[in-house]
């Protein structure tokens, strides 16, 4: 009896040591598994599966202790760096000033090679006025004063005797003083002064020449709404010639040169302009009527004698475009075309002789020149295409503002 509960007791015994003891022995391998897998990669552990000698297992432990060796910090950054890996903070911190700087040096060189809206309207109007006074104008209470120097040269033949023909020769030299004022920044009051110079030479023996003042202009300009978008700048301009200069219906032509007209004349226009970048596109288009002269006692002959003159009218039209070629220089190109209506004369208030239509027509080049930021200078060459004009023309305006 005694021996059955003891054979039960061991039994029990034993059953426990299998339970509690079996686990804690099996946790020790397990453990070392771990701590030896850690040191091994992948590959390693390919290899480790594929052939479990004795010889594997003591590479991988000779790898682990290899692994677990402390580096020189100085080497894990350059082993770093040659692996792609991040960049210390110093560096980074460098490389990122770096690039702001060349971020803005190339906006300040864009900025440089950007022209300002001030500076873009600036050149256009430097272009338009280079052009002609009547495709600008002044600013509110602006006072404007111009100095235009003019030359022209006319040359032909002319029959002196049946049988004779002599070159002839005619050049001519104004110069325009004009005073304008800004009543508004729309409308444009002016004046211009122009003081003459004529010289008229015919073979190698005969000239003439002759100096006096000119015809004196009024003029009115204004622009009657704002332009932007599709709508091109536009400027009425209204004109008056007063007979101030030599009548060349008043002096003998045989021994006088006339500076100017001899009629009451006035005009009436519209110019446009538009910015169609690069170039800025321009025309206007002209109408001017002249008033009959009476009361003429010039001589033409032995017995003919003219008693009146009625020049009739005449029409104009200019186009053309101008450049900005940078900031202080600017080209203008363009033609101008005119149509002379026929002019009727009056002979011992009896006889009436009527002269046929012309047309005028010339090609011209301009330049402007900004000698400063306040002051340009503007010159322009005309070169005649018909006999009725001059076979060239030159002129130099300096304007001032005050």
């Amino acid at each position: 009896m005694k021996s059955k509960i003891f054979i039960k007791l061991l039994s029990l015994v034993f059953l426990i040591c299998i339970l509690f003891v079996t686990p804690l022995m099996a946790q020790e391998p397990i453990r070392g598994m771990q701590l030896a897998l850690r040191g091994i990669n992948a590959d390693d552990a390919e290899v480790a599966i594929d052939d479990p000698s004795p010889k594997n297992t003591q590479s991988a432990a000779k790898e682990l202790k290899k692994d677990d060796s402390p580096k020189n910090p100085q080497q894990e950054t350059k082993d770093l760096k040659q692996d792609g890996s991040p960049k210390s903070l110093e560096q980074e911190v460098k490389e990122l000033k770096q690039e702001v700087q060349r971020i803005r040096s190339e906006n300040e060189a864009r900025k440089k090679l950007e022209i300002p809206e001030e500076e873009k309207s600036k050149s256009v109007e430097d272009i338009l006025s280079a052009v002609g006074r009547e495709y600008s104008l002044l600013k509110k209470g602006t006072i404007g004063l111009s100095y235009t120097l003019g030359y022209s040269y006319f040359s032909g033949d002319a029959i002196s005797d049946t049988t004779l023909v002599e070159k002839r020769s005619n050049h001519n030299i104004v110069n325009i003083i004009t005073a304008e004022y800004a009543l508004f920044n729309n409308l444009t009051i002016g004046t211009g002064i122009p003081f003459a110079y004529k010289y008229n030479r015919v073979g190698t023996s005969s000239s003439q020449e002759a100096t006096d003042l000119g015809d004196v202009s009024l003029s009115l300009s204004l622009q009657p709404f704002k332009s932007g978008g599709k709508i091109p700048t536009t400027i009425l301009s209204f004109g008056a010639s007063l007979p101030t200069g030599t009548s060349p219906y008043r002096v003998d032509l045989k021994n006088s040169l006339p500076t100017g007209s001899g009629l009451y004349s006035f005009s009436g226009g519209v110019s446009l302009s538009k910015v169609l970048d690069p170039l800025v596109a321009f025309g206007s288009l002209n109408y001017s009527y002249s008033l009959p002269e009476e009361g003429l006692s010039q001589r033409w002959g032995t017995k003919e004698v003219l008693t009146k003159v009625d020049p009739g009218s005449s029409l104009g039209l200019a186009l053309g475009f101008g450049y900005a070629l940078s900031y202080q220089a600017s080209l203008n190109l363009g033609v101008s075309f005119g149509y002379s209506f026929g002019s009727n004369y009056i002979i011992n208030n009896i006889t009436e002789y009527k002269s046929g239509s012309s047309v005028s027509s010339s090609f011209n080049v301009g330049t402007g020149w900004r000698i400063s930021p306040t002051r340009s200078i503007y010159a322009g060459l005309a070169i005649g295409l018909t006999n009725s004009d001059a076979d060239f023309s030159f002129s130099v305006r300096l304007p001032f503002e005050f």
